[in-house]
């Protein structure tokens, strides 16, 4: 008997759990890794969080116990959200700008299922994932290197996996404008580094191109009100 009301308290505290604790509830959690670096960072991480919901809907297309590799993840955010949501995922995040690579990596709440390396990612040899996020990554790169990462990526994705592309699609012209200004302002003011201070958007179709020509299926989860930010979820 007592085995048996074990076991059902310990199931509904797990339901319970997986309700109540979402990216929302825990950011707090993920703003007090951030208060001591500086008071600008603070400010950027609760802009960076509010613009981005606390990544709720990144969060619902990613398995509880997933191996992801978070491309282009900055300071950490999404990888650190995605891992107090569940501590089942196991988390690489993957940044060429080495300031944020040492930041993220001394935070509070650096747990072992959670790793950062400061790489290039179209030449670092990553393993095969679940799950290949990449988030306002792309647009850093010129087109031959776009293709070849989202290449990279499909080649080494787990079967039944996914790929999470958010970025700007350059066809919606009217909210474009309001998404390079946005990018301007980041790379100009310091928290983004662009290579020879060029950003490189790209129509949404070509997403759609690539993936068709690799054997997979392309769709639009999610777009901004008022940006030109689209998330593109690819599956085999």
């Amino acid at each position: 008997m007592k085995k048996h009301a074990l076991t059902f308290y310990r199931t509904e505290y797990s339901l319970l759990k997986t309700e109540l604790e979402t990216p929302s509830y825990f950011r707090r959690k993920l703003i007090r890794n951030y208060i001591y670096k500086g008071p600008v960072l603070e400010w950027y991480t609760r802009i960076k969080m509010s613009l981005e919901s606390n990544y709720e809907l990144i969060n619902s297309l990613v398995p509880r116990n997933a191996d992801i590799t978070d491309i282009g993840c900055g300071y950490g955010y999404l990888s650190y959200i995605l891992s107090f949501v569940s501590p089942e995922r196991k988390i690489l995040g993957i940044d060429y700008d080495t300031d944020k690579i040492d930041l993220s990596k001394n935070c509070i709440s650096k747990s072992e299922n959670v790793n950062f390396v400061a790489a290039d990612a179209i030449e670092y040899p990553f393993e095969k994932s679940d799950i290949f996020i990449l988030s306002d990554v792309l647009h850093y790169l010129p087109d031959d290197k776009q293709e070849l990462l989202l290449e990279k990526c499909m080649n080494l994705l787990n079967h039944g996996g996914k790929i999470i592309i958010r970025d700007a699609d350059r066809d919606q012209v009217k909210r474009h404008r309001s998404t390079r200004y946005t990018e301007f302002f980041s790379t100009r003011s310091g928290f983004n580094k662009a290579a020879n201070n060029r950003l490189y958007f790209f129509p949404g179709s070509r997403i759609q191109q690539i993936s068709s020509r690799n054997g997979f299926k392309a769709e639009i989860a999610n777009e901004a009100k008022l940006t030109s930010n689209m998330l593109f979820v690819l599956e085999k």
